[in-house]
Parts: C-alpha cells; sequence; structure tokens
C-alpha cells in the first residue's frame, strides 16, 4: 500500500480548477512531513496554506516578502529530498462551461460540477501509471476535507473503480482528512496550487516564465504528470463515450 495526499486549487477569478498531489511510501511521508513542518515553525507557521503565504495573509501576514520567498524555497528543498512522484488535473473552467452547455449528451458525460470530473480524471491518471510499473500495488487516497463534496466523491470513487478496471486493481480506500492534522495535505496544497498558477499563466498569461517553484519541481524529477483540460481535451471525453 502506498498513499497519495491530495489537494485542489483554484485563482479567484474562477478561470482554473487544479487537482493535484504527490504519491509516496509511508517511510518517504513521515521523514517529509517531518522535515517539512519543522522548516515552518521556525517562522512560526502552524499550517502551511500556498496562497495565503503567496499573499502574506492570516497566519503569514507577520513575514516579509523575502521570508516567504526563504520559506518556499527551502520547502520545496525539503520535497526533493523525498522519493515523492506528483501528479495534477487542470480544467479550464470557461471551456469546461462551455462544453458542458453545449448538448444534453455533455452535461451527462462531464457531470454537474468540474470538481468531479477533476478528481476522476486525477484517480484514473495515477491508478493507470501505479498499475503500469507497480501492478501489485494498491493507492490508499487523502483529500483535504470538503464537506460539501465528500458524500458524492465516495459514489464517484466506486463509479471510478466499476468504469475503469485497470485503475480498479491499485484503488485502495478514499478518505477525507484535516490539513492542519496531515502534514502531508499541505505539500499536496503547495503542488496544487503551483500546477494551477502554471496552467493560468500557460492560458491567459502565455509570455510569463515559468514560476521557479515548479521548474524546481520539474527538474527534480518529482512530477510525472502535469495535465490539463481545455475545450478540445473536454469534447473528446464527450465524443468518445456512448
Amino acid at each position: 500500500m502506498i498513499r497519495a495526499f491530495c489537494d485542489e486549487s483554484y485563482d479567484g477569478e474562477s478561470r482554473i480548477y487544479t487537482i493535484g498531489g504527490f504519491v509516496a511510501r509511508d517511510k518517504e511521508w513521515v521523514g517529509l512531513a517531518k522535515r517539512f513542518k519543522l522548516r515552518c515553525l521556525k517562522d512560526s507557521i502552524q499550517c502551511y496554506h500556498a496562497a495565503d503565504c503567496e499573499g502574506r495573509y492570516g497566519d503569514f501576514k507577520h513575514l516579509s516578502k523575502d521570508q516567504t520567498v526563504q520559506l518556499n524555497t527551502e520547502l520545496i528543498d525539503e520535497m526533493l529530498k523525498s522519493q515523492i512522484v506528483g501528479f495534477a488535473i487542470s480544467v479550464i473552467l470557461e471551456d469546461y462551461r462551455k462544453v458542458q452547455q453545449s448538448s444534453e449528451k455533455a452535461k451527462r458525460m462531464l457531470g454537474p460540477s468540474p470538481y468531479f470530473l477533476a478528481m476522476q480524471m486525477f484517480l484514473v491518471e495515477v491508478c493507470g501509471e501505479i498499475h503500469a510499473d507497480r501492478p501489485n500495488y494498491r493507492v490508499a487516497f487523502i483529500f483535504d476535507q470538503q464537506e460539501q463534496f465528500s458524500g458524492r466523491a465516495k459514489q464517484l470513487y466506486h463509479e471510478v473503480k466499476r468504469k475503469n478496471p485497470n485503475a480498479a486493481r491499485c484503488m485502495g480506500t478514499l478518505t477525507y482528512a484535516d490539513r492542519r492534522r496531515f502534514v502531508q495535505l499541505q505539500v499536496a496544497d503547495k503542488f496544487a496550487y503551483e500546477a494551477m498558477k502554471n496552467m493560468l499563466n500557460v492560458r491567459y498569461d502565455p509570455q510569463r516564465r515559468e514560476r521557479v517553484a515548479l521548474t524546481r519541481m520539474k527538474t527534480g524529477r518529482i512530477i510525472q504528470s502535469l495535465k490539463y483540460l481545455d475545450a478540445e481535451a473536454l469534447q473528446l471525453i464527450v465524443d468518445v463515450q456512448h
């Protein structure tokens, strides 16, 4: 059994929605969570949140810009010391709304919320990759607590298993947990945020340079898959379904 800690991220203007997370063995998670927590405590941060850190909101308001840059740099350092594997899927929301509203079939195939679509694609991507490389492994998925989604998500989880027999072979349990208690979810938050910001820039500000944090994760080879669903990909999902 290996564990995938996962989180969501979205921009304030509702343009991009991302689910991202890392897969690792328990031994790796224990070591990384300890180091991540200790580095945050050095700046009197009890619970890391990437968006708040970048904006210096809430628990991060006592830090200067240079201090937040240093914090993020050193947290990435800790992540790169670990044997973790990252996956992220982003939905371009204007494309989702356009395609989803284009027909009754599209509404049925894409579902009522980009959250559920992104989650389904994320699960299939992770389990497809794991099954291909480690067919005997099972993945326990832990998502950040989402009361409004958790019931429907667990139902969706069983549907994904039923419809994707290859992925189902390595789909273990699905649980929701509090990021304040599980530092691993704070690590996932960092990756989900960077994946979301990357897609935001690729789509809406393509001249902007790639963010340093994501570049470091790529060169450090802790990212396995970084994908997105635009209008073309969304329409393909609709067209291939019967």
